[in-house]
């Protein structure tokens, strides 16, 4: 089995939640006729959403149900069917006319739909090596910063500078109230234990509430892990490629690297040769005594006794082979 570290295997995945406001205004005064359901509620630009109407107070399935957007019909039906309606580009403004006429009465319902983009990028404090090319995972109770880059735009079209909007941080159905504000655009927090995890919802909005983003992000900490690498003395570390559990020793010595992934702290590194405690440290330099042919089990264990982290690597070193290959290569 490969131990292989791969770029998109441990790819951190950024979810994107993204949305806008609508406004909703009735004809009727203070009772509605009409109610409409908007999903998702907070629709990215050129998103396909799904209005649908519903009431208490007339028969729909009687009625004759007409959707209009931006002045032109776009469905006409019965009852509570749903409508599927794109939304127009950032900055744009879409009008959303519903109107059921039943025994001659109309009633009318208009929402205002503006679009908005949220995204949200997730930065662990977790270890990784110095060059490794994927994103690191969150790791159980260590630090993580989530930066909100959001894209809210006026009726012009005109972007709304981003340190100019209020940010509401929710961590599940609880308000962060220290963590948001006007320009609060950054949430550092400790992720959550291992096997729990937890969902972040942030609220991106103008300040008169005309514009309004919404984006989620799953927090789920990840299991460390230990990875061993070959140190060339020339080269360096290869971290191209990590070691399988079983190699063979074909020179006098060969040194080794052990890599911790995903500890909230560098963790301290134990080597053993065979079940005997060998040696401390990232690196270990092995040389086969003797003549003879064997094998020898080397494993590496990283623990943090601060939050009880631990992992380990464990692989087969076959020395004292003769090599059959063309010019003894």
């Amino acid at each position: 089995m490969s131990h292989t570290v791969r770029q998109g295997l441990f790819t951190l995945v950024v979810f994107l939640g993204l949305g806008a406001m609508y406004i909703a205004h009735a004809q009727l005064g203070s009772t509605d006729p009409i109610n409409l359901t908007i999903e998702p509620s907070y629709p990215r630009p050129y998103q396909i959403i799904t209005v649908t109407p519903d009431s208490d107070l007339i028969d729909l399935s009687a009625s004759t149900v007409t959707f209009s957007v931006n002045g032109r019909v776009v469905q006409t039906g019965t009852g509570s069917e749903s409508a599927s309606i794109a939304v127009g580009g950032p900055g744009t403004v879409t009008n959303i006319v519903v109107t059921a006429t039943n025994n001659g009465q109309k009633y009318t319902k208009s929402i205002s739909i503006h679009p908005a983009d949220v995204a949200l990028i997730i930065e662990p404090t977790s270890t990784i090596h110095p060059f490794y090319e994927g994103a690191s995972l969150v790791g159980s109770e260590g630090r993580v910063r989530i930066i909100a880059i959001p894209d809210l735009r006026n009726s012009k079209g005109v972007q709304i500078p981003p340190q100019n909007l209020v940010y509401s941080w929710k961590n599940g159905d609880q308000i962060l109230q220290d963590s948001s504000g006007i320009g609060r655009s950054v949430l550092t927090a400790a992720a959550p234990v291992r096997y729990r995890n937890a969902t972040i919802t942030l609220t991106v909005s103008s300040q008169d509430s005309s514009v309004v983003g919404q984006a989620s992000v799953y927090i789920a900490p990840a299991d460390p892990l230990m990875r061993i690498y070959h140190n060339d003395p020339l080269l360096g570390p290869l971290f191209d490629t990590a070691l399988p559990n079983s190699i063979t020793l074909n020179g006098s010595e060969d040194t080794y690297r052990a890599v911790p992934y995903y500890f909230t702290s560098i963790p301290s590194l134990t080597w053993q040769m065979n079940g005997t405690p060998s040696q401390t440290g990232q690196d270990i330099t092995v040389r086969p005594a003797g003549s003879g042919q064997g094998t020898a089990i080397l494993d590496v264990t990283g623990s943090s006794g601060t939050l009880g982290q631990s992992a380990n690597s464990t692989m087969s070193v076959t020395f004292g082979k003769t090599s059959t290959g063309i010019f003894g290569l």
